[in-house]
């Protein structure tokens, strides 16, 4: 499923990046701030949805590089939340929408 833009607007979200990241290649340049993010195919459709653990989603999406779940990923959102706590409960609400396909639950 495709990812909604609608979801950027989601309360619970107070900043996100303005377009999608090259994966890996720019994993960097995610935020060291709590939050979720999405990895997407080519066609925008959410192969996987995370949260930070702690306040470091550049660090999550690093443990990312190389795994399973990165396979035909060519791009990533991030979305910052207040706390970690909200990121966790953000990411359920997403990945029982989008029901990746590559999601672990």
């Amino acid at each position: 499923m495709r990812f909604s833009h609608k979801d950027k607007k989601d309360a619970r979200v107070s900043r996100q990046s303005t377009y999608a990241f090259d994966f890996p290649e720019k994993v960097e340049q995610a935020p060291i701030a709590p939050g979720v993010f999405v990895l997407l195919n080519e066609h925008s459709d959410v192969l996987y949805v995370g949260s930070a653990r702690g306040d470091d989603l550049q660090l999550v999406l690093a443990e990312h590089v190389g795994n399973i779940t990165a396979e035909n990923v060519v791009s990533y959102r991030w979305f910052i939340t207040e706390n970690q706590k909200v990121a966790a409960a953000l990411a359920k609400d997403w990945i029982e929408k989008y029901q990746p396909q590559h999601q672990l639950l």
